[in-house]
């Protein structure tokens, strides 16, 4: 079984959606909502939900990582899927992420990546993304990462220490213990946040971050750009 694990915070208007698009998934999963302290109506919203829909809800302290961490100490299933509340994936992505994790050597993955409502740029964006993925096996949180859930515990889960990127440090870490893989299927993403807080000056953003991130380097001047609301705490062993 497949446990997708959802951080949501202040989501009352995404978790339906993305509920009726669960519900249209082919094969056996769980869905654990991970809320880290929303004020709009999200919990009491997935509640309502709950009684026609088989989710989980659970409560973290805010941080992305934190919540996902916590996400998968409770989760059942064998492997595990990140997936953001304003991602989409096709009907049949559960067997396509079986037969990526059975594959010989592999331990997880992403999907390929899509952007919507798109744009030249935005598609630009989301095809460098693609072969950064594919020639590092180093995946970015909207492109739905998945991971044996052996292998995510085995790795201590996300780094909560982080201020951010904690998505590509959890791939490195998983990269030790095996290959990770791209799918064919697609994922594709909300492009709010670039409508939000403008596309060009985003995704110059986001390509500073990167740039750094491979180098190691995560200056805290970014947190609050990146969307990092405040300090990260640890629920599970971080990694050493």
């Amino acid at each position: 079984m497949i446990s997708i694990i959802t951080p949501v915070l202040n989501e009352q208007k995404q978790i339906a959606p993305f509920c009726a698009h669960l519900a249209g998934l082919q094969g056996r999963f769980e869905c654990l909502v991970v809320d880290g302290g929303s004020t709009d109506g999200t919990v009491a919203e997935v509640r309502r939900l709950k009684e026609t829909f088989p989710l989980r809800i659970l409560s973290a302290p805010r941080g992305r990582a934190v919540q996902m961490n916590a996400g998968a100490a409770a989760a059942k299933g064998e492997i595990l899927l990140f997936l953001h509340v304003d991602c989409r994936i096709p009907p049949g992505s559960l067997a396509a992420i079986e037969a990526a994790v059975h594959e010989q050597g592999a331990v997880g993955g992403g999907f390929t990546h899509a952007l919507a409502p798109t744009s030249p740029l935005l598609a630009a964006t989301s095809t460098l993304g693609n072969l950064y993925a594919r020639a590092t096996g180093i995946f970015f949180g909207d492109f739905g990462i998945f991971l044996r859930r052996d292998v995510f515990l085995r790795i201590g889960g996300y780094d909560t220490s982080l201020p951010y990127c904690e998505d590509t440090e959890l791939c490195r870490a998983a990269r030790k213990v095996g290959r990770l893989v791209q799918t064919p299927q697609t994922i594709v993403s909300s492009s709010r946040r670039y409508d939000r807080e403008g596309r060009f000056r985003l995704t110059a953003i986001f390509a500073a971050v990167i740039l750094l991130d491979t180098l190691g380097i995560r200056p805290g001047r970014f947190r609050s750009a990146v969307g990092v609301r405040e300090e990260n705490e640890k629920t599970l062993t971080p990694r050493r």
